[in-house]
This record gives structure tokens, C-alpha cells and sequence, in this order.
């Protein structure tokens, strides 16, 4: 398996490698910012400014001081999946799986959720994707084109990437708006949450594309659809029932 940032995703893995190269990245960026204007931070991480080396010739041309923090700030972004902790908090991926797959997916199977309150799909969200569209797409042999699947995990990896880089400089801004840096502060938080505004709501409408190819691919054969409306019935039929009874 690469580790290289720039390698095709090809599944879950290879993009949570992406993701943590280009936070790391970002990660340093900030340190460099930080120490630039922070001079108490600057004089603590002199102190592990040595040169990282690999072996007798292979040094890296970054000072201890910058990648360490850097690449600490990328593991923590892999194994606590900062992204994911962002979404469930932002609320993005339960809207995109709702509004977009689901709703796509009861649209195209003739499905009425007209009396299935936002709540209720809340609620049994993970039962429906689990059901309705990962059964078919998931796993090592998808029943749809694997390059669907695969430009759309490529998609979200530069999502959650554009999402983990706001939360890093956002995270600088409040530092230095904590310490009196009120204009760079500001400037920074600014320019973060403009860049933010513009991009990810881009890259968000690609995923949404992709995601609808991959229903309409899943719903093509009239076995599938059938599958597809058959989860929908048991899954949301208790929370039909009593409100059609009312």
C-alpha cells in the first residue's frame, strides 16, 4: 500500500493516508505561522530543531521543531479521525446521506417519504445505508462500476481534507486571537472560513453527482430496486404504521 498523498484512492485506508499527509501539511504550516509570531513558542521548539535523519545520508530538510509537531498533528488527525468527529458535529455527513442517497434512492423506487419525519431518517440512517446502498457498493466485489466508487471516495478524501485544514487554521486563529493577535487573528480565521465557503461547497456538489450515478447504477436492474424498496419497507415500516394509523 502507498503512502504517497497523491496516490489513487482505492479504498477506506488509502484515504485516511491522504488525509494525513495533507493535514500534516497543513499541520506545518501552522507550526511555521505560530513560531512566527509567538516568539515563547518559537524558543520552546528551538530546542528539538535538529535535523531528522534516516539513515547515514537521508536527512529531511525541515527542522525537528516544524516536523514534528506537524506529523503529530496528522497522526492525530489518522487515528482519531478528526474528520469524521467533524462531520458527526457539523451534521455533513448525516444531511448528505439523507437528503442526497436516501431520498435519491426512495425517489427512484417509487418509495413515499412524505410521511417519514426528518427524525425518524435520523434515526434509522445507518440501518438504510447499510441496506439500501453500501450492500452494493461495499466490499472487495461491488455491484456497480468500481470507478464510480472509487472517483467518489477520491472526492470526499479532498472534502475531509478541505474540512480538516479549516479545523487547523481556525484552531491558529483562536490562538492568536488568545494572545492578543487580534489582526492576524482575524485575518486568519477570515481568509480560512472564506476559502472554506467557496471550496468545500464544490468538491460537496461533485460527491453528490457521484452519488447519484451510483444510485442510478444500483437501481438499473429491477432485482436490485426491488432489494433497495424492500429495506425501505421493513426498515421504516414502524415508524410509518403508527402515524398512518393516526
Amino acid at each position: 500500500m502507498s503512502l504517497s498523498p497523491l496516490t489513487p484512492v482505492t479504498d477506506y485506508q488509502s484515504m485516511l493516508n491522504r488525509i494525513f499527509w495533507f493535514t500534516s501539511a497543513a499541520a506545518l504550516a501552522a507550526v511555521w505561522m505560530l513560531r512566527a509570531k509567538l516568539p515563547v513558542l518559537d524558543v520552546q521548539l528551538r530546542q528539538i530543531d535538529f535535523t531528522v535523519g534516516f539513515g547515514d545520508d537521508k536527512l529531511v530538510p525541515i527542522p525537528g521543531g516544524y516536523l514534528l509537531p506537524a506529523l503529530a498533528m496528522g497522526l492525530g488527525s489518522r487515528v482519531f479521525r478528526i474528520h469524521s468527529l467533524l462531520a458527526r458535529w457539523l451534521g455533513v455527513r448525516e444531511r448528505f446521506d439523507i437528503d442526497v442517497i436516501i431520498g435519491e434512492l426512495a425517489r427512484r423506487t417509487q418509495f413515499d417519504l412524505q410521511d417519514v419525519s426528518d427524525e425518524q431518517l435520523a434515526q434509522q440512517r445507518h440501518k438504510l445505508m447499510r441496506r439500501a446502498f453500501y450492500r452494493f457498493v461495499g466490499g472487495g466485489e461491488p455491484q456497480i462500476d468500481r470507478h464510480l466508487i472509487l472517483r467518489a471516495l477520491d472526492l470526499w478524501s479532498w472534502f475531509w481534507i478541505g474540512m480538516e485544514a479549516t479545523f487547523v487554521f481556525v484552531l491558529v486563529s483562536f490562538v492568536f486571537l488568545s494572545t492578543g493577535l487580534y489582526w492576524e487573528g482575524a485575518i486568519v480565521l477570515a481568509s480560512t472560513l472564506g476559502l472554506a465557503a467557496v471550496a468545500l461547497p464544490v468538491i460537496r456538489s461533485e460527491c453528490r453527482r457521484y452519488a447519484i450515478a451510483q444510485v442510478r447504477a444500483i437501481v438499473s436492474e429491477d432485482d436490485r430496486a426491488a432489494l433497495v424498496r424492500a429495506a425501505f419497507e421493513d426498515v421504516l415500516d414502524h415508524a410509518i404504521a403508527p402515524r398512518r394509523a393516526a
